[in-house]
């Protein structure tokens, strides 16, 4: 890398853990590049240098810990079975997103269809090429079940739905701040993990109620 590249690079990333620790300290959405500039010691053009505006930011802090994610789970050991490796893999998500909030409700608003129309094609690019490879780390873990005989043969496309419905509110629940404990009367949020990673895994384990039923019919 030269020189320049490798400056340019720096800046960068000091500007990302700037704009995080003050989306950690007041909320990102109140946050301004002036604000941001000041912090990381800028002028406010060289932020615009890095990225074409605040969503930008989002969606590069949101690839950034995606991308930190994927690579623990891929660097997690084998915890004796491949549906133990589930269970692992799931009780690591939960802990990793309940630790850093904020890096979730970007994802969350990057989620967003009507806000990934306003990004650049490189950032768009970028988030499909992360969703396929987190579908390809599922496919290979519950194929790794299949062939264990731990989990019946059916399609895991229709699995991979399920679960991403089911990451998408524990998402929700973090970016929330909590459960309401007085609404579902769960005592924590590592009971409510508990509850959420088992049904995840009955839900592998057990039959296939799509084509279960068109077979019964």
């Amino acid at each position: 890398m030269r020189y320049q590249d490798e400056l340019f690079q720096q800046r960068e990333t000091l500007l990302l853990d700037t704009a995080l620790s003050l989306f950690r300290d007041s909320g990102w959405e109140r946050v301004t590049i002036a604000q941001l500039a000041q912090h990381a010691g800028v002028a406010k053009g060289t932020v615009y240098k890095h990225f074409s505006g605040k969503e930008s930011i989002y969606a590069r802090l949101a690839l950034r810990f995606s991308r930190d994610c994927l690579a623990h789970y891929r660097a997690l050991e084998p915890a004796g079975t491949p549906l133990g490796s589930i269970r692992r893999l799931l009780h690591e998500a939960f802990a990793l997103m309940r630790a850093h909030p904020v890096d979730v409700q970007l994802c969350l608003h990057c989620d967003r269809p009507e806000l990934q129309a306003r990004l650049g094609e490189d950032e768009r690019a970028a988030m499909e090429a992360l969703d396929r490879e987190y579908q390809e780390l599922f496919h290979e873990l519950v194929r790794a079940a299949i062939d264990a005989g731990e989990v019946p043969d059916k399609p895991i496309e229709g699995l991979f739905w399920g679960v991403d419905a089911i990451f998408q509110g524990v998402m929700e629940r973090i970016a929330a701040g909590g459960l309401g404990p007085e609404r579902h009367g769960t005592p924590s949020l590592e009971a409510y993990f508990e509850h959420v990673v088992e049904f995840i895994v009955a839900g592998l384990t057990g039959p296939d109620p799509i084509h279960g039923r068109e077979r019964a019919q």
